[in-house]
Order: C-alpha cells, then sequence, then structure tokens
C-alpha cells in the first residue's frame, strides 16, 4: 500500500521515539485492508523487522505482531507476507486486535445525536457529512476520530455546529503534530501537550473569526490588487492582533496564563492560529488564503521592503510599523514586542486545515505533507 494511506491508518500508533530508531522503508495490506504492515531497518543494529497491525476494538490500527533481527529487507518481508496470509487464514481479527485499554466511548466525529435539528449543523459540516464527493474527507475525519482523547467534552457538538472552523483547525494541529513525530496529549488548556525524545512544548490553538461588531465588522471585502495591499497593512494585522492578544493575556481562576500552568511550566509556549474571518464563496476565495503576509508584520512590527539595483544587487530594508488603524481601532503593532509575549517562543500558522470552497472543497492536502509555518519569537 501507499505510505501516505499506511500513515492515515497509523496516524496515532507511532511512538515518538520510534522515529529515531527504525526507518520504515515499505508498507503492505491484505486485499481488504484489515490488516496493514510495515518492513523497515533498525538504525542501531541495521538489520530487518516488520510490524503487523489490525484494528482494535474501537476501530484504530494497533500492532499485534512484530518480529526482528532480519537480515535484509526482502527476509523480512518474506516472512511478513506469510505470517499475513496465515493470520487471514486461521485467526479472528476482531479476537485479535483487542488490546485491553480501548475506552467506552470513542470520539466519533461524524456520528449525529439522535433528536439532532438539522437546521443547527455548520453548513461546513453538513457539506462534509452529505456530500457525495467529500467521501475521502469522511473516511480520514473517521480513521483520525478514535485517537482524539480531549479533555474538552464539547469536542464533536461544536464541531458539528457553531465551533467547525475552531475545531477543524485543532483536528488538523493535532494530525500534523503526529506526522512531525510528537507524542501529543490533549489537554484542557492549553490545548496540546507535545513531547518527543528532543523536546516538550505545549501549544494553545485559536482562530481569527468574523467580527459582528465594532469598527472590524464592517469588512473592506478587497476586490483589486490595491485594495488588498490596503487590507493586509491595517485590517487583517487588527484582526490577527484580536485574536492573540486575547490568548497572550488570558488567565484562568488562580490568575496564571497559559505558560504559568501546571502542563506548561518551564517548556516553551507557542500558539498556532488560523484565519477564518471570511469564508470562500464560489466567485471568491476565503481571505485566508492571501493573509499570511499580514501577520508577519503584525507579529515583528516592521514591513520589509525588497528591490534589485542596477548591479542587480539585491537591497532589503525594514520599514518599522508603530501602529494599524482601521476607522476607530487602533492597536500598536510588533506583537513579539508585548513584554507578555518574552514567554512565546513562537507562533504557528497554516491556511491548509480548513475545507475550502473554490472550484471545489477538499479536506487539507494529504496528512503526509501537512502546510504550517512557524514565526520565532527568538527566545527558546
Amino acid at each position: 500500500m501507499s505510505r501516505p494511506r499506511f500513515n492515515l491508518f497509523a496516524i496515532g500508533t507511532r511512538l515518538s521515539r520510534l522515529y529515531r530508531i527504525f526507518e520504515e522503508v515499505s508498507w503492505w495490506c491484505s486485499p481488504d485492508e484489515r490488516i496493514i504492515a510495515s518492513c523497515g531497518r533498525d538504525k542501531i543494529d541495521d538489520d530487518y523487522s516488520w510490524a503487523m497491525l489490525v484494528r482494535d476494538a474501537i476501530g484504530r490500527f494497533r500492532a499485534v505482531k512484530v518480529d526482528a533481527s532480519y537480515p535484509s529487507l526482502s527476509a523480512a518481508e518474506r516472512a511478513l507476507w506469510k505470517t499475513m496470509a496465515d493470520t487471514l487464514q486461521t485467526e479472528d481479527l476482531i479476537e485479535l486486535g483487542k488490546q485491553g485499554d480501548e475506552t467506552n466511548a470513542p470520539i466519533d466525529l461524524l456520528r449525529l445525536p439522535t433528536d439532532v435539528d438539522p437546521s443547527r449543523l455548520h453548513p461546513y459540516f453538513r457539506v462534509l457529512l452529505e456530500d457525495s464527493s467529500r467521501a475521502p474527507a469522511r473516511a480520514v475525519i473517521r480513521e483520525i476520530g478514535p485517537w482524539l482523547t480531549p479533555n474538552d467534552p464539547h469536542l464533536v457538538e461544536e464541531f458539528q455546529r457553531k465551533g467547525f472552523d475552531q475545531r477543524l483547525w485543532e483536528i488538523y494541529l493535532w494530525a500534523a503534530l503526529r506526522e512531525f513525530a510528537y507524542d501529543v496529549e490533549q489537554l484542557e488548556a492549553p490545548d496540546f501537550l507535545c513531547e518527543s525524545p528532543e523536546i516538550e512544548f505545549t501549544i494553545e490553538a485559536t482562530t481569527v473569526a468574523p467580527s459582528t461588531m465594532g469598527p472590524l465588522a464592517e469588512h473592506p471585502d478587497p476586490k483589486t490588487q490595491n485594495q488588498i495591499t490596503d487590507f493586509l497593512k491595517d485590517y487583517m494585522p487588527l484582526k490577527y492582533g484580536s485574536a492573540l492578544m486575547s490568548k497572550l493575556k488570558k488567565t484562568n481562576s488562580a490568575g496564571k496564563h497559559y505558560w504559568e500552568r501546571e502542563e506548561s511550566a518551564g517548556k516553551p509556549f507557542l500558539i498556532a492560529i488560523a484565519d477564518f474571518h471570511k469564508p470562500a464563496d464560489r466567485d471568491m476565495l476565503g481571505s485566508m488564503t492571501y493573509t499570511q503576509s499580514a501577520l508577519y508584520v503584525y507579529l515583528y512590527g516592521q514591513r520589509v521592503h525588497w528591490f534589485f539595483d542596477e548591479s542587480g544587487t539585491l537591497i532589503v530594508s525594514a520599514e518599522p510599523v508603530g501602529e494599524h488603524r482601521y476607522g476607530e481601532k487602533v492597536a500598536p503593532s510588533g506583537f513579539f514586542d508585548d513584554p507578555l509575549a518574552a514567554n512565546v517562543s513562537a507562533v504557528l500558522f497554516s491556511n491548509a486545515g480548513t475545507l475550502r470552497n473554490s472550484a471545489g472543497w477538499g479536506l487539507w492536502p494529504a496528512l503526509g505533507c501537512p502546510a504550517i509555518t512557524t514565526f520565532g519569537s527568538g527566545r527558546e
């Protein structure tokens, strides 16, 4: 089977330390995909092994048989093929897959309550649920759901209703972090604790949402290039700033910021942001597709200009930006200049964790290549 398909099925299976000692080389499945497997090389001993996975009691692919110390890849693959064939013929895969640690209430992001009012479902969720062309996206969501173990009990309800964009962003982050080879624990606040043999850090997710009141509620809806330039100069920095500063200043009932809480103390703290402030339609791409340049201007409080002089030398200069102003709304630029931001190691951004409505809709590009940009604060 293809590596991206195997990675989807096994998205929650591998521990981060595995990547440091083991290199997967080939990926296999039974004709009905009830068994999947991989072969690889031990980076320390330079020999080969295989692992066979079947679904556990709640539908997650988990390892059930492994073997190691083969002198070559072909030897490991031949042994794996025989084991897979024998297992299919002689064993009950349902019983074989039971691990004994499965939860009694796995997350099912697509299952509706029996008394649901269809009018209360988010329109994007209804597209995901009902559109026949969205079958691949539904398959991805079904694979991810049982691996999620959030402390927040409202995940499913909000994903299906008013909080679809925000919850999809969190799900995307979880999947991307798993693809980046981190062990990910879902917390109450901040949202994620990420661990690997090299580092531990926490992440709080946030989104830029539509403004319903105040000066920013009147969206400029830029069409021309000049309008877009003006839009990115002040309106969007103010939108990013509102979302980021609310996270920076937020405290819990004990008066602690995110980085001061037990799960975060002594670890790098990151904020992950996505722009959902204006949806796409059939005639116009969503603004999230072109707003990233406004984010780094706001984060660093500088606007970069560049050109080539007559000799062909690249000339780069930075113009300080003191503030952003739109209508009566005014806020200082330079997120990382705020004293509280000394506690933020980086800001993550992606415009890929979304259902996009342009020529068509689609879930994020591919779990094998999550698209995320990191803006570092310059602090550890």
